[in-house]
């Protein structure tokens, strides 16, 4: 009971400090830990680093549905269904709180950004931090306690090091001899980027710019991986 006290306290320090300026950033930057935007961000890594993408991708998707699992077995009501006044950007919801599904997928990359780089390089801890600023952003955004963002930052860190462990076995050596290795992760970065850029609604709803924004980034990406590898 205490913890969950603290939880909304620590909820009420973070939500009510709303201002324009929070609403503009966090209302764009919380869209970062939306499904298909990580799964295309995985996709484009696995051009350049194949074992590291798919493990981003796979992480993704083994932690999304663990997420996913815990959310139906504790179906814990979301801040506006039990606080007053609470400052939401984009739809309002009130159930399964815990844990928050885009802080796991947020938790995804921003393990990603270190084994991309090193804990010693500044562009991993500026990317780590962009990540978890997209999970503090739920928060922020009135969708999730605390505790929710912590627990999916935690599921989606572990699950993914657990995967990078394992990726050790995987024969990725002989997978990029084939032209496929890089053929197959393009047609699926192309076919992500036509779903996000064609009417798909991104959650918040305030963070639409990046449906815009992305998929025309991923397609200047493809043409010139297509142009080096041609």
């Amino acid at each position: 009971m205490q913890d969950m006290d603290s939880s909304h306290a620590l909820f009420r320090l973070i939500n009510d400090s709303h201002s324009p300026i929070g609403d503009a950033f966090f209302g764009v930057v919380s869209g970062l830990g939306d499904g298909l935007v990580i799964a295309l961000l995985a996709s484009l890594l696995m051009l350049y680093r194949l074992r590291l993408g798919m493990v981003a991708l796979s992480g993704y998707l083994l932690s999304g549905l663990i997420a996913q699992i815990f959310k139906r077995i504790f179906d814990m009501p979301r801040p506006p269904a039990v606080l007053e006044n609470v400052h939401v950007l984009g739809s309002a919801f009130t159930s399964h709180s815990f844990p928050s599904g885009h802080a796991t997928s947020d938790g995804v990359l921003v393990l990603v950004a270190f084994l991309l780089w090193s804990v010693k390089d500044w562009r991993s801890w500026a990317l780590a931090t962009l990540f978890l600023l997209a999970a503090v952003g739920r928060v922020y955004g009135g969708v999730h306690f605390p505790i929710d963002v912590v627990a999916g930052l935690g599921i989606g860190i572990i699950t993914t090091w657990l995967l990078w462990r394992w990726s050790e076995k995987w024969p990725v050596n002989h997978w990029l001899k084939s032209d496929w290795s890089w053929k197959i992760p393009a047609l699926i970065v192309a076919g992500e980027a036509a779903v996000l850029g064609l009417g798909y609604r991104m959650q918040p709803d305030t963070a639409q710019s990046l449906a815009l924004v992305l998929p025309i980034a991923s397609l200047i990406i493809l043409m010139q991986v297509w142009k080096r590898r041609s």
